[in-house]
């Protein structure tokens, strides 16, 4: 009995440290992160609509080196334009890291699923050259988040973050497990 709490609290451990390392995050690090590089459909799973890839020292000062929050590369917005980022079967969409590249702008978010509008946040996100700003949507059951900019300058995007259901799914497995065995346990009296 004793074992088998030990075990499940190491199996417990593992899976904590991994929903947390890798807990569904893009960070497009694995990217050549040339200036030109699109981020190709299919790449960690989903199919990406106006999107490239640039390295955070590739113009230094500027939004995208301010942007880039995990090791080398950000995402971006090419030319400026709106992106959509879907997935057949769906997704559900945390959030992630936004600056602009040159100059001040807002950003606004829909969630799609089917051609249907679920989620949209009316109101823009202000963001800057100057620091990373966490936008966070929680969006459950999408399968294509858009992305709108109010000028034509490009943002930069890092850590893209969306749950791991395997990983959730073991790690509430473990929970249970742990649970059960803490009921059979006899009590002392």
């Amino acid at each position: 009995m004793k074992n088998t709490i030990v075990s499940l609290a190491l199996l417990l451990a593992s899976l904590g440290g991994s929903t947390c390392a890798s807990a569904g995050v893009i960070g497009f690090d694995d990217l050549p992160g040339e200036e030109s590089t699109v981020v190709a459909n299919g790449y960690a799973g989903f199919d990406w609509d106006n999107v490239g890839v640039i390295r955070a020292d590739a113009y230094p000062g500027s939004g995208y080196e301010a942007g880039t929050v995990s090791f080398a590369n950000t995402a971006y917005n090419r030319d400026g334009a709106p992106v959509a980022i879907s997935k057949a079967g769906g997704f559900n969409f945390v959030g992630a890291w936004f600056t602009s590249a040159w100059m001040e702008q807002e950003i606004s978010f829909e969630g799609w699923r089917n051609g249907q509008l679920l989620y949209s946040t009316g109101v823009s996100t202000v963001i800057d050259t100057m620091a990373p700003q966490w936008v966070q949507l929680g969006w459950n059951g999408i399968d294509t988040l858009v992305i709108y900019n109010s000028s034509p300058t490009p943002w930069a995007m890092d850590d893209f973050t969306v749950p791991e259901p395997a990983t959730l799914g073991l790690f509430g497995a473990a929970l249970a497990g742990l649970a059960a065995v803490r009921r059979r346990r006899p009590s002392r009296a």
